[in-house]
């Protein structure tokens, strides 16, 4: 989980600039010797301590800033891709809910909307990026108009699970757990979406027979 970084600077919020209390130890103890540092020494390193702390706290506290700022500053550009990202799940779904098969050059042409609007949301939003040597959900080996609506319905799922993450209720959110879960339904929405687009293209392009998967 990516929660680590964002997990710190929530509690830095909370804690704000408090010390820690540091104690003098005893310090060189090696094989029948005893080294005791003395005091001047002893409150010097503490006093280094004290000031790396401070600085890795300013550091968080001022990345925490920024990226709400960030996001606040950006809001139009938000909200534009946020609302283009319902826009296109609803009528993804109409298309699952009409009497008419798939239009799979339209399907294509809303994963790919959908896919850039998710990119850009993750970019603006300042999401962590994704974890390297993720397992890759395996994908059916063939790709026919079953498959693709299953994946309508999965993408769908992800949609209204995005769309009500506390986040967008307050750009200025920093809770870990918040921030966890909407970048991994948006990584999952661009790759869903990506992947639609795909198989559209594919099953348009052959008169919408089952092929198999590149």
């Amino acid at each position: 989980m990516r929660q680590s970084f964002w997990l710190l600077v929530w509690i830095v919020i909370l804690a704000g600039c408090a010390h820690p209390v540091f104690s003098q130890t005893l310090s060189g103890q090696d094989l029948g010797s005893q080294t005791v540092n003395s005091p001047g020494t002893a409150a010097r390193e503490g006093h280094r301590a004290m000031d790396d702390y401070d600085r890795d706290i300013n550091r968080m506290k001022n990345d925490a800033r920024a990226a709400r700022e960030r996001r606040q500053s950006l809001f139009p550009q938000i909200n534009e891709d946020f609302q283009r990202v319902q826009v296109i799940h609803n009528e993804l779904v109409r298309m699952l809910q009409s009497d008419k098969g798939l239009d799979y050059g339209r399907l294509a042409d809303l994963g790919g909307d959908l896919k850039k609007r998710g990119t850009r949301l993750r970019e603006n939003l300042a999401l962590p990026e994704a974890e390297e040597g993720g397992e890759q959900a395996k994908r059916p080996d063939v790709i026919d108009d079953q498959q693709v609506r299953k994946d309508i319905v999965a993408l769908h799922d992800l949609v209204v699970t995005f769309v009500g993450n506390p986040l967008f209720k307050n750009l200025g959110v920093v809770d870990a757990k918040t921030i966890d879960q909407a970048t991994d339904n948006l990584d999952k929405i661009i790759d869903l979406s990506d992947e639609i687009k795909r198989e559209a293209k594919l099953l348009n392009k052959k008169g919408a027979d089952p092929q198999t998967r590149p």
